[in-house]
């Protein structure tokens, strides 16, 4: 997985072979990156807005793009510039996915092509830069982000500021001008304001400045790289800092997340992390994925042979690394140091209230792939124009037989392939949110006057109950409003959406009713309770307490009682329509307790029949209104 031929910082590629001159392993990086962007375009085609996309689209289409969210930001992240673009596409096309997925795509091209130019510029146009760029490119790592939207736009930015901020950053430390060190910071700047975890670029800029850019001890390094570069740390210094306190007065008290795990469950969540999910796929793996109700990813399912395999092959390969190369273990710190922090970040803020598997998941390590291609780099390279630069100690069996690692590139990338195809099918299959709206969509699709609609979550493996209210269908399918109404009270009619996104007539899965005098067939000659003018209490067989509950109340008026009548429960009143003949008025209830129900005439002459009462959930009740059965 390293390139052979090692021994000077400035040779170029003089070998024998295929890939014997710059330019034709400027053509083969060019080829891979070309046929990665390919059968990610065509995982892209199959793909659409998933989960936390729901949560985007709710955000904005409920709130708009205000102040508020570009600045204090949504669900502990700060990402302005993440809502700025979601809020251009959802403009254009809410339910459009052709928008992010060409953006996305157009974001893995900058990624890539950042990688290619560092690799250029720090060890030169030499074949050994193309087996970490095929890590990069192959690996299925990152490919759990890149499908969907969310975690796509905030996470991306950061992949090609890794590569691009690092070429900048390392032109600075090897000619001192200030204004690549400006191009940096606004290379980091950029990444940061798409998403807060950013700010972890100064970990690779530290360790490239600090490892190959000065020498002695630590400290002497400190000492040098601030006194050598005194203006780029401080301008690195401002910004980092700053960056902290903007996030940290901002954008963390955002946040709902669950409590955090303890030290027990850190040591479950670094050994998920590092043994079932990092090391595999950094070798081609996990090749089996694990597809859970209610969370639309795949979560990493290597087994145990695979995850030894994988940590063997790593275990072997730093061994080697440490026998016949001089400082290529100091490229390990890169890796290091970002595994760490995304071990304490998912024990800190997932793993409490979803387990350690959650460090199975690839959409949290998306910047470990990076960080890992660039640190093999680093171990087996001399890196141009450094103050210490790696040389060989003695000759290796593989890292010096070409064909060896080009053999052990390909199984890598061709088992990489395999993993990344296989999630990307897995992903197509489970393609719940899309079939939902879209089963709305046509349902919706006659309907020339709003429905009334009962309002209540969309499904959990849509949007998480924890993002109340926003998991709400009202919130959830706002670009559907004109065709769907959220009424407080409604005559008759009463819809909801299901589990399959059907719009079906709604009925009162009763838990209360009313007691008393109380005919549950009324009729205008024979009536038992009569609503006037005078306040009217009707007692239920029990309490209810808490918002979202419907009644249902019969009654039957005749002409001249239309007008309008007070209903009240609780703390809350509704005035309502009174419409002539035999009718069911449906209210949903807010906060409190109560366990009678008022009314009241507000109309002069207007005396309705009440009939019976129930309190209770809506359920689904008859065929969706596309027809009978629905539609498949």
């Amino acid at each position: 997985m390293s390139s052979p031929h090692l021994a000077s910082a400035t040779a170029a590629p003089a070998d024998d072979g295929v890939l014997a001159t710059p330019r034709k392993v400027l053509a083969a990086a060019l080829v891979m990156i070309v046929a990665q962007l390919a059968f990610r375009a065509w995982a892209l085609n199959g793909s659409w807005y998933r989960f936390d996309d729901a949560n985007f689209m709710s955000k904005l289409m409920s709130d708009g793009l205000s102040a508020d969210l570009l600045f204090h930001g949504f669900a502990g992240h700060l990402m302005p510039g993440a809502f700025a673009l979601t809020a251009w596409n959802f403009s254009l096309d809410p339910y459009a996915w052709a928008y992010p997925a060409v953006e996305l795509l157009i974001l893995q091209a900058v990624a890539d092509l950042g990688a290619l130019v560092f690799l250029c510029s720090a060890f030169g146009k030499r074949r050994g830069i193309l087996p970490p760029l095929a890590v990069f490119l192959f690996s299925s790592i990152s490919l759990p982000a890149f499908l969907t939207w969310g975690p796509g736009i905030t996470q991306l930015p950061f992949l090609a500021a890794i590569f691009w901020g690092s070429w900048t950053h390392l032109t600075y430390l090897r000619t001192r001008r200030f204004r690549w060190a400006l191009l940096t910071m606004l290379i980091t700047l950029a990444a940061i304001a798409f998403g807060e975890k950013a700010m972890l670029l100064f970990w690779p800029y530290t360790v490239l400045a600090l490892g190959w850019f000065a020498t002695g001890d630590i400290l002497t390094r400190v000492r040098t790289v601030a006194g050598r570069y005194l203006p780029g740390v401080l301008l690195y210094g401002v910004v980092s800092i700053g960056s902290a306190v903007a996030y940290l007065t901002l954008g963390a008290g955002s946040s709902k997340a669950a409590a955090s795990s303890d030290a027990n469950g850190f040591a479950l969540v670094t050994q998920r992390f590092l043994f079932e999910s990092w090391a595999p796929g950094v070798v081609g793996g996990p090749l089996r994925w694990k597809w859970i109700e209610g969370n639309s990813a795949g979560w990493a399912e290597p087994g145990a042979v695979v995850s030894v395999l994988a940590v063997g092959v790593l275990a072997l390969l730093t061994y080697e690394l440490a026998r016949t190369r001089s400082i290529a273990l100091r490229a390990w710190w890169l890796v290091g140091g970002i595994v760490v922090i995304d071990i304490a970040l998912i024990t800190a803020i997932r793993a409490g209230g979803v387990g350690a598997d959650i460090a199975l998941a690839y959409r949290y390590l998306t910047d470990t792939i990076a960080v890992t291609a660039m640190a093999l780099a680093l171990a087996t390279l001399p890196l141009l124009g450094a103050v210490e630069t790696l040389a060989p100690t003695r000759t290796s069996a593989f890292l010096d037989v070409p064909k060896r690692v080009a053999v052990a590139t390909a199984i890598v990338t061709a088992l990489g392939l395999f993993s990344s195809y296989s999630y990307a099918e897995g992903w197509h299959d489970d393609d719940n949110t899309r079939r939902y709206i879209d089963t709305v969509r046509a349902d919706l699709a006659d309907v020339e006057e709003p429905l009334p609609m009962a309002d209540g979550p969309v499904p959990e493996w849509m949007v998480w109950g924890a993002s109340y209210p926003y998991n709400q269908v009202s919130r959830v399918l706002r670009p559907l409003s004109d065709k769907m109404d959220f009424p407080r009270a409604s005559t008759d009619n009463l819809y909801l959406v299901d589990e399959d996104g059907h719009i079906r007539p709604a009925a009162v899965d009763t838990v209360r009713r009313s007691v008393g005098a109380v005919d549950a067939t009324p009729s205008l000659d024979r009536c038992t309770l009569r609503v006037r003018q005078t306040p009217l209490q009707v007692g239920l067989d029990g309490g209810v307490e808490g918002a979202g509950w419907w009644i249902r109340i019969a009654y039957v008026a005749g002409a001249k009682d239309a007008g309008r009548m007070r209903v009240t429960a609780g703390d809350h009143s509704y005035d309502v329509e009174i419409e002539p003949g035999f009718r069911s008025l449906y209210v949903r209830t807010g906060e409190g307790r109560f366990d009678t129900v008022g009314f009241q005439s507000l109309t002069p002459g207007s005396k309705p029949c009440l009939g019976g009462i129930e309190v209770g959930e809506v359920v689904p009740f008859g065929d969706p209104i596309s027809g009978p059965g629905g539609e498949d």
